[in-house]
């Protein structure tokens, strides 16, 4: 199989949106992007559970997950 296939799309650079909202099923055979960091985090509101502290979600919270400086 080779990466530079034309018959499928490759769509890892676009945001899972269920991903996003720590409900996607597809897990690691999922075709998008399942990486919050970088841009990705730019987009998302700040967790104001997280910055307290007390954030029930962890990693499946769909804010960023940032402390003010």
């Amino acid at each position: 199989s080779s990466s530079s296939s034309s018959n499928s799309k490759n769509l890892s650079h676009v945001p899972c949106k269920f991903y996003k909202q720590g409900i996607c099923q597809a897990g690691s055979s999922c075709p998008f992007s399942h990486n919050l960091d970088g841009t990705l985090a730019a987009d998302k509101l700040p967790c104001k559970y997280f910055q307290k502290g007390n954030c029930k979600f962890g990693l499946k919270c769909a804010l960023a997950h940032f402390l003010p400086d």
